[in-house]
């Protein structure tokens, strides 16, 4: 569940850094088109201009739109040597240069497109309100302009004697509308475009996190199930000791101590003193197999050769207890295994014990194979043997209530694994791996 978490969380940071770059790359794409694109208008707009201002009285507003035309011209040819932030702020100074210049001209209309241009690039780059203080300019100039212009008042300085210039002035406002709108269109049209894609995008998005979070669930789900199952097999291990430890002391103590009993009783009723002296070795004898037994009924409840020597000395000495049966071989080899936790080590004796008990018992096994290794701060335990096996799959689906899966659900407690493969007739295979740092 936490890597899902983990994930999410690298999903909405990916998308984040996603929505600036493609935000970023959509701006610079619109302003390399609009250098072009102006580069381009500059001709037509510089011969119309000229034929409009020839009976200007000054020769400088000639100028004027020559020398833009030629910034935006040098820009378009080396359009990669200047970098963004560069070619934004010089579109945003033609722009507004060139709503001063027409207003200066009398022309509110044009003005008013200049601005707009230059405050939707103004909007490209800038967080603050320079935006809305070029918004409020523009308004005061253009207000005041056509006062001046509405009451005559001897205000315009470029006197370029529009009476004489019909057919160019009307041409100049629509190219200047060609320009400018298309522009304006254009930048729209993009924005819609990037919005809709991001809305597509988003939409996916939503059904991946949504996926995600069922993920979540299901694990969820399952972790429950799991913690469930290992607190069954807790369950059915410490029932399955209790039987064991009953069967063991009623049918190993229980007669001992009926014996110890009888021969008590004939010791007190004896008289003849060699009689009693052949009680009395009976019945020291009967006292320490009944000691004996409840020695290896101690040490299969808690073994304290596993507390005080290790799990390798542990199981040494549950093998050599077995050395007996003449029909079963048991080869025992390890590496330098150095002690770790008491509880994984229990486990994992009680996991081997219980696995040599199912191959000699059930499976018939003739040769046990047992290699413990440690491989990168995991403790690994390879267990095989010749027996005559089972179907794998007929275990699998007994989910409760068997050894393996009992095995399996302790050492999953612990950030174990256990995993066995077995066929009929094919012998029985099993990994115990522990984290041992």
């Amino acid at each position: 569940m936490n890597t899902n978490v983990v994930n999410i969380k690298n999903h909405f940071v990916n998308l984040m850094q996603q929505d600036f770059f493609m935000r970023k790359t959509l701006i610079n794409t619109i302003t390399n088109n609009s250098i072009r694109f102006l580069a381009l208008m500059s001709i037509p707009l510089n011969i119309i201009v000229y034929m409009a201002l020839r009976e200007s009285e000054y020769l400088i507003p000639r100028f004027v739109v020559p020398f833009l035309s030629l910034i935006i011209i040098v820009f378009a040819v080396f359009n990669q040597k200047f970098s963004f932030k560069t070619k934004i702020q010089v579109l945003r100074l033609i722009f507004f240069s060139g709503a001063i210049f027409t207003l200066l001209l009398g022309l509110l209309d044009m003005a008013s497109l200049w601005f707009i241009l230059t405050i939707i690039y103004t909007l490209f780059v800038s967080q603050k309100k320079e935006a809305l203080y070029l918004f409020l300019a523009g308004f005061l100039l253009i207000a005041i302009t056509g006062f001046l212009l509405v009451t005559k008042i001897s205000f315009i300085p470029l006197k370029y004697n529009f009476e004489k210039c019909h057919y160019a002035c009307v041409i100049t406002r629509v190219i200047h509308y060609l320009m400018i709108g298309s522009l304006i269109y254009y930048i729209i049209r993009s924005f819609i475009q990037e919005i809709n894609q991001n809305i597509e995008e988003l939409k996916e998005k939503a059904a991946e996190l949504q996926n995600a979070n069922q993920q979540l669930k299901n694990e969820m789900e399952a972790k429950k199930e799991i913690q469930k199952k290992m607190l069954e097999a807790v369950i059915l291990t410490e029932e399955r000791e209790r039987k064991r430890i009953a069967a063991d002391l009623h049918d190993g103590l229980g007669p001992v101590l009926s014996s110890v009993n009888l021969y008590y009783q004939a010791y007190i009723d004896e008289n003849d003193k060699q009689k009693k002296s052949e009680i009395e070795l009976k019945l020291k004898k009967i006292i320490k197999n009944a000691i004996d037994d409840i020695s290896k009924i101690s040490h299969n409840i808690s073994p304290n050769i596993l507390e005080n020597n290790g799990l390798i000395i542990a199981l040494e000495n549950f093998i050599n207890q077995l050395s007996i049966k003449k029909d079963l071989e048991i080869s025992f080899t390890y590496d330098n295994i150095q002690r770790f936790d008491i509880k994984k080590e229990l486990v994992l004796y009680r996991a081997v014990t219980e696995l040599i008990n199912n191959s000699f018992k059930y499976a018939k096994a003739r040769l046990i194979s047992i290699h413990i290794k440690k491989i990168q701060g995991f403790l690994v335990i390879n267990y095989a043997d010749d027996g005559i096996g089972f179907d794998k799959e007929k275990v699998l689906r007994k989910s409760t209530g068997n050894g393996l899966t009992n095995i399996r659900n302790r050492m999953q407690s612990l950030e174990g694994i256990f995993s066995f493969e077995s066929s009929e007739n094919q012998g029985f295979q099993a990994s115990l791996q522990m984290p041992c740092h």
